[in-house]
C-alpha cells in the first residue's frame, strides 16, 4: 500500500519504506548541506537570522580543493612527519585555511604536536608524537599522511553545524 505526499503543492511523490530511499541527498557537499538544513529545521532553537549556509558551502569547497587537488610531499622527521602541501590557484588559499586551522586542532589532542607554517604555494605541516620515542604514534602519523591527519578527531560534524549556525567555531573564509 503506497501513500503519497504533496511536495510544493504541484508534485506528488510516492512514500516508500525507509530502506528503499537513497541515504544521500545528492553529491557529497550537497548532501552535507542538506543534512545540516534538516538538523537546523528540527531544532526549535535555531536562530535563522544567524544561519550562514554560504560559510558551510565555502568550507566544503575548501575541503574539496584540499582533498582532491593539493599535492603533498611527505618527509619523515624525528617523531613524525613533515608535509609540504601545495597547490595552484584557489587550492593555495584552501590549503592555508584548512591546514592553518587543523594544526591547532591536532596540537590540542593528547597524542600529537602539530605546527603549520606558510610556504610558497601552500603550507608545511609538521606533526610529531606528543611523547618522544612513541614509535607507534610516529608510525601512525606517517601512515595517516596529511589527509588522514585532517580527519582525526570528532570535531568536523560539530564544526560544520557551527559554521551553518553562524557561530564562532569556524575556519575563516
Amino acid at each position: 500500500m503506497r501513500k503519497t505526499i504533496v511536495v510544493a503543492a504541484l508534485l506528488t511523490v510516492p512514500v516508500v519504506a525507509e530502506a528503499q530511499l537513497p541515504t544521500l541527498a545528492g553529491q557529497d557537499a550537497y548532501a552535507a548541506v542538506a543534512e545540516v538544513v534538516r538538523l537546523l529545521e528540527a531544532d526549535p532553537a535555531t536562530d535563522w537570522s544567524k544561519v550562514n549556509l554560504e560559510a558551510l558551502r565555502q568550507h566544503l569547497i575548501d575541503m574539496n580543493e584540499v582533498t582532491l587537488r593539493a599535492l603533498a610531499r611527505p618527509t619523515p622527521v624525528s617523531g613524525g612527519a613533515q608535509f609540504d602541501v601545495t597547490g595552484q590557484g584557489p587550492t593555495v588559499g584552501a590549503i592555508r585555511r584548512m591546514l592553518g586551522a587543523h594544526a591547532p586542532m591536532l596540537d590540542g589532542m593528547a597524542a600529537y604536536r602539530a605546527l603549520s607554517e606558510e610556504i610558497p604555494g601552500g603550507v608545511r605541516l609538521t606533526v610529531r608524537a606528543e611523547r618522544p620515542g612513541d614509535g607507534a604514534t610516529e608510525t601512525k602519523i606517517r601512515g595517516l599522511g596529511f589527509i588522514g591527519l585532517l580527519t582525526v578527531g570528532a570535531h568536523h560534524a560539530v564544526h560544520h553545524l557551527a559554521l551553518a549556525r553562524g557561530e564562532s567555531m569556524a575556519h575563516h573564509h
